[in-house]
């Protein structure tokens, strides 16, 4: 059975560490940047600023992007894509990061 395995990183500290380790494992997958809904919401430029807010609604400040990682690989190497990502980043252990995988019902176009 093939797995859709998904990262998702909000410290961008070990984020390149990891996709080497990944690529050197030979599992190949795709990154995209993604931000949190907090942040995506602090961005918002067309809702009124509140009247008594506190600062951050008035003061700009970058927000890190964070990463996905979506991977489909084969059931026979979960166990060492989980083991790669936890030797490489503590996100997962400090609960600041998440990993799953799901099962895929097909797959069509991907060798």
């Amino acid at each position: 059975m093939k797995y859709m395995f998904q990262v998702i990183l909000s410290k961008n500290e070990n984020a390149y560490a990891l996709f080497s380790a990944l690529r050197r494992a030979n599992i190949k997958g795709v990154v995209l940047p993604a931000q949190s809904l907090k942040s995506a919401l602090l961005d918002n430029k067309e809702e009124p600023v509140p009247a008594f807010t506190g600062l951050r609604h008035v003061v700009e400040y970058t927000h890190d992007m964070n990463y996905i990682v979506y991977c489909i690989i084969d059931e026979s190497r979960l166990e060492e894509v989980k083991t790669i990502v936890r030797a490489v980043t503590d996100e997962i252990k400090q609960k600041v990061g998440i990993m799953y995988a799901m099962p895929l019902a097909f797959i069509e176009g991907i060798e």
